[in-house]
């Protein structure tokens, strides 16, 4: 009887093992292998390369998006569209891509202007319908000049106009209304809101500016319905304070930054204006003396006829004979009656004076007041590398101060008044206490640091196939097979307890005595020797195969 050891394995797996002894099967399960290592690697190679897409519109209707990516395709540009059918284009190439469709014209607006009245207008049109087209083409073409504006993305403007009536007197002022959807982080200046106002209160006949109304896409009034009311002077005053405390502050900056570095220099400048207009006139006299401008002098009376004089009677009224009688006989000049006489006269004078007429102008500067902190000057650093701080002393803050009284244009009359104090900033201390988001978020924020995560995920992962998939079946596939389980020798006992793993077959006429050696038996042959024990005694078998599962279990 020759006895043969079972194989330790179930049959099944066996027979499944037995197929890696097949030369072919071994080389094509193989190549297989290999092959679905290296597309995993490749995959895992391109999903790491693969760059992020960024959306390049959004809200586009089919015919635009069509347009789009005909033109990305042209222009080499890769693309995809996401679950929202927003066009996607990788980061790097965002700006090439808007570009491109800028320079043709995409996306293209909906709305048309005066285009629509070049247009056939077709037969039996009404009137209504043409005035609705027509002021719908100016709003649109008001639209697309307001949104040609550095601040503004997207304008839409409503007019208002009233129809015109030949049965009434009274005519209603037409108005309009524009809404501005201005770009991320951008203002309007009062200055361009007021160019808005007067452009589109320019374009349309009878509209005066203070009938439009601009409001921004967060609902704020931008425009001054009432320029003189108390509301938008407080507000214009106020900008023209704040505009010049800003300018006082910036000339500061300027001035003391050179000297002490950046960011170590902190200045608040407020401004005390008078906004009061006041009107004056004054007639002055000057003290000199009066000159004659031009004089007038009339007289009127009877001088030549001399009163009656003497004793009245005939001598004295009798001429005299001879001068030197009538010389000696007549009274002197002095006594002489003089006849009735009159004389006035007008004596003009040129008087010195000055006439003065003052008007003072609203945002008279009455107070200047200035406070500025300067940090600590950095200085060589010390034995420990750490840089070190110096604070400043008398002179230099005398000098700093002198120049902020020269950049304020410093006025003591007016009661103008500069400090200037030297403290160390505490923004050090406070950075380092500051709260930093997590690590892995700001990595996540970085397009860069995404870009190289993005990678050594895809390395790792390649290194891990490679080590812990393919060299291990490439090692099983590729070495040496164990030796199969050689035949036990029979035990000296006849029992079933005493020899488990041994067969008894019945001793084939040409059969050896002694059990043939473990590696001279070929695997046909072992195979026979198992079937024949299978049909001789198959309930020793079972209980060998029971004792198996019992002891791999």
């Amino acid at each position: 009887m020759n006895v043969v050891a079972l194989p330790k394995h179930a049959p099944s797996l066996r027979d499944l093992a037995r197929l890696q002894d097949i030369p072919a099967v071994r080389q094509l399960g193989l190549l297989a292998l290999v092959a679905a290592a290296v597309a995993l690697g490749l995959g895992l190679f391109f999903w790491s390369q693969r760059p992020d897409y960024v959306p390049v519109f959004a809200g586009l209707d089919a015919k635009a998006t069509s347009e789009a990516s005909d033109l990305l395709g042209k222009a080499n540009i890769p693309f995809r569209l996401d679950a929202s059918g927003a066009l996607a284009v990788p980061q790097d190439q965002l700006g090439p891509a808007k570009l491109a469709l800028a320079a043709a014209g995409l996306p293209a607006t909906p709305n048309t202007g005066f285009e629509t009245i070049q247009g056939d207008q077709g037969f039996g049109t009404s009137q209504f319908i043409e005035n609705a087209r027509y002021q719908h083409a100016l709003e649109t073409e008001l639209a697309r000049t307001i949104a040609n504006l550095r601040p503004v993305r997207e304008a839409r403007v409503h007019l208002a106009l009233p129809k015109p009536s030949a049965f009434t007197r009274q005519k209603e002022p037409a108005s309009a209304s524009v809404v501005l959807q201005l770009q991320s982080g951008s203002a309007l200046e009062q200055g361009q809101v007021d160019a808005i106002v007067h452009l589109v209160a320019s374009s349309i006949p009878g509209l005066p500016p203070e009938r439009v109304t601009v409001v921004d896409q967060f609902g704020r009034m931008l425009s001054n319905v009432d320029p003189d009311s108390e509301a938008a002077v407080s507000a214009a005053q106020f900008e023209q304070r704040r505009r010049l405390e800003a300018n006082y502050v910036q000339r500061i900056h300027e001035l003391l930054e050179p000297l002490t570095g950046p960011g170590r220099v902190s200045a608040q400048v407020s401004v005390d204006m008078d906004f009061a207009q006041t009107e004056e006139a004054r007639e002055t006299y000057g003290p000199q003396a009066p000159v004659v401008r031009s004089e007038q002098v009339a007289e009127s009376g009877n001088l030549a006829a001399p009163a009656p004089q003497g004793v009245p009677g005939s001598a004295s009224n009798t001429p005299d004979p001879t001068p030197a009688t009538a010389a000696a006989a007549d009274p002197p000049p002095s006594a002489a009656a003089s006849g009735p006489a009159s004389r006035s006269s007008v004596r003009n004078y040129e008087i010195d004076r000055t006439l003065t007429h003052t008007r003072q102008g609203p945002g008279r500067i009455r107070r200047v007041t200035a406070a500025v902190l300067v940090d600590n000057l950095p200085q060589a650093p010390g034995p420990n590398g750490k840089p070190r701080l110096r604070a400043l002393g008398d002179a230099e803050l005398k000098r700093i101060e002198t120049l902020v009284q020269q950049a304020i244009g410093f006025d003591g009359g007016r009661g103008d008044a500069v400090s200037v104090v030297n403290a160390p900033f505490a923004r050090d201390a406070l950075a380092g206490e500051e709260e930093k988001p997590p690590l892995w978020e700001r990595l996540w924020q970085d397009p860069r640091a995404r870009e190289v995560l993005r990678i050594a995920v895809g390395g790792l992962a390649l290194l891990v196939l490679i080590f812990a998939v393919l060299r291990p079946a490439l090692r099983a596939m590729l070495g040496p097979r164990p030796a199969p389980a050689a035949a036990l020798p029979a035990a000296a006992a006849g029992t079933d307890e005493d020899v488990p793993v041994a067969l008894s077959a019945p001793a084939e006429p040409n059969a050896l005595a002694a059990p043939a050696a473990p590696g001279a038996m070929s695997f046909e042959e072992k195979l026979e020797v198992a079937r024949a024990a299978v049909s001789n005694d198959s309930k020793r078998v079972a209980q060998v195969v029971r004792e198996w599962v019992e002891s791999d279990g």
